[in-house]
C-alpha cells in the first residue's frame, strides 16, 4: 500500500506544479480540482467530511476520496453535496476549458 501512496502524492504534486501535460495528468487534474472546491467549501462552512456526507446520503470515506482527487462523483452524488453545502459548483470540461 505504500507504494500507491508514494505515486497518489507523486502525482498530486505533478499536477499541482504544473509539470509538462500529459493526457493521462490532465484527466487526474479535473479530479483534483473538483476535490479541491469541495474541501474549500466544506472548510469554509465549518463543516467535518462525516457532517457533510451525512447530509449529503453519502459516506465519509466516499467523501474523502473525492476530496482527494480519487473519487469520481457522479452528477447526482455532486448534485447533493453542492445542496448539502448550500452552495453550486461550476465546472467547465472540454478543449477550451480553463486549466
Amino acid at each position: 500500500m505504500a507504494g500507491h501512496t508514494k505515486w497518489r502524492l507523486d502525482r498530486e504534486r505533478r499536477l499541482r506544479e504544473g509539470v509538462p501535460s500529459h493526457p493521462e495528468y490532465d484527466l487526474a487534474g479535473l479530479d483534483l480540482r473538483l476535490g479541491d472546491m469541495v474541501r474549500e467549501r466544506r472548510r469554509e462552512l465549518g463543516l467535518t467530511q462525516a457532517e457533510v456526507a451525512e447530509l449529503a446520503g453519502i459516506t465519509q470515506p466516499a467523501l474523502s476520496r473525492i476530496e482527494g482527487g480519487g473519487g469520481v462523483p457522479t452528477l447526482a452524488m455532486l448534485d447533493r453535496i453542492a445542496k448539502a453545502m448550500h452552495t453550486t459548483f461550476t465546472i467547465t470540461v472540454g478543449e477550451h476549458a480553463p486549466t
